[in-house]
């Protein structure tokens, strides 16, 4: 029931209430890819940064082609949608290494090369 209404949620892109949703969908099915996709999205936007960068982590390091081999369409991702209007807004971000990561785990659903150039400003923003 939890994951049904969290993707319906996701659907018309209320990250908050999706995130609180999927979040006991993951409880309940902790190996869920799919459902933990959904939570970075989700978190990168109501700024949950941290726990995006977590989750993003653990399932590129388990599946990185599961984050790679989306196809936004079929998937309903936003993340097209999202880091255009993102990038829209780096002139007042360039600094920032969060928005550097929100973008660097947003691309790589869409473009790995750009995924990467995001990933290593926050890098070079922040070294550690």
């Amino acid at each position: 029931m939890h994951e049904m209404l969290g993707n319906q949620l996701f659907l018309v892109r209320n990250y908050t209430r999706a995130a609180e949703t999927l979040e006991k969908a993951l409880r309940k099915k902790p190996k869920d890819k799919a459902i933990r996709r959904k939570l970075i999205v989700c978190y990168t936007q109501i700024g949950e940064v941290k726990k995006a960068l977590q989750l993003f982590m653990s399932l590129a390091n388990e599946d990185i082609d599961f984050i790679i081999n989306i196809d936004p369409i079929e998937d309903d991702c936003p993340c097209p949608e999202i880091v255009y209007d993102m990038e829209a807004q780096l002139d007042q971000n360039q600094n920032s290494v969060d928005f550097q990561l929100n973008l660097g785990m947003l691309w790589l659903f869409c473009d790995i090369h750009k995924s990467i150039a995001y990933f290593k400003q926050a890098q070079k923003l922040d070294p550690q």
